[in-house]
């Protein structure tokens, strides 16, 4: 029961952290959402009550995800727990600032926005890890192959681009394709070195089961539960988020099951010779 009430009590905190930041970003920095825009849940809770709704499904999937990845790792906890929580914070930011061309909204108003709701994913997973317990496995968490950050983002890059040109995903590409096809190489590089640094704690006895693991589960849920937002928040997009969120997925699925085959084999052609 201890443990539960400390999971609810740092989740809250993350919360409010989150919502602090947002009222306290200055006017000219803050991301402005017009009436007109506003989703059905949205206008009838109104803007706060919806953020706070978006804040609490977000966090707490971060941390529940925090939660079954870290029973896995037998190296430096405190050190993992950064890892850990960089990396979601990371995620987040990438995510704010993915639609800006689509929005209209400045870059330093969305990387405002972006860092806060990325700082307190950070608190948030270093306050679970020193004031949470959980059993060990006792695996060591080794690093994946590097290759894998060359074959993250090579298959999202085409992945996503194919999406862009079908209209499938709509993050205002046409409105700036420059801008978006640089953020899908950063990100696509981004969830390559993730994949290297966190990726063994999705180790499972198949290499499509650790793929599907990796991919819906620590990328799946906690990037999933960040572009909730934008269908809880904003009309007309639920289509686009769910499209974005499989794709996404898909993306990342392929690329660590090809990314651990080819690792595979670069071994043994390797061990041949």
């Amino acid at each position: 029961m201890r443990e539960k009430i400390r999971y609810v009590s740092i989740i809250a905190l993350a919360i409010t952290l989150c919502m602090v930041l947002h009222m306290s970003i200055p006017v000219e920095l803050a991301t402005e959402t017009s009436v007109d825009d506003l989703s059905i849940v949205a206008a009838w809770l109104g803007f706060p009550l919806t953020a706070l709704l978006w804040a609490s499904i977000a966090y707490s999937c971060v941390a529940l995800v925090f939660h079954f990845t870290r029973i896995n790792v037998f190296e430096n906890r405190a050190i993992w727990e950064m890892k850990f929580g960089t990396f979601i914070g990371v995620l987040w930011l990438l995510g704010y600032v993915m639609a800006m061309p689509k929005f209209g909204n400045s870059f330093y108003n969305e990387l405002a926005g972006g860092l806060c709701d990325a700082i307190p994913v950070v608190v948030m997973v270093t306050l679970l890890g020193r004031f949470t317990n959980s059993a060990n496995k006792g695996r060591c968490c080794k690093r994946k192959p590097f290759i894998g950050i060359v074959v993250f983002g090579t298959v999202f890059f085409v992945i996503r681009m194919m999406a862009y040109h079908i209209n499938a995903i709509d993050i205002g590409f046409w409105i700036n394709s420059m801008y978006s096809s640089l953020w899908t190489i950063a990100m696509g590089i981004f969830l390559g070195v993730l994949y290297v640094i966190l990726g063994e704690t999705m180790a499972m006895p198949s290499v499509a089961g650790s793929a599907v693991k990796f991919g819906c589960f620590l990328f799946g849920v906690t990037w999933g539960s960040f572009i909730l937002f934008f269908p809880l928040m904003l009309k007309g997009q639920l289509l686009n988020t769910v499209f974005m969120g499989f794709l996404d997925m898909l993306a990342v699925v392929i690329s660590y099951y090809c990314s651990e085959k080819l690792h595979h084999v670069l071994n043994r052609s390797k061990f041949c010779r």
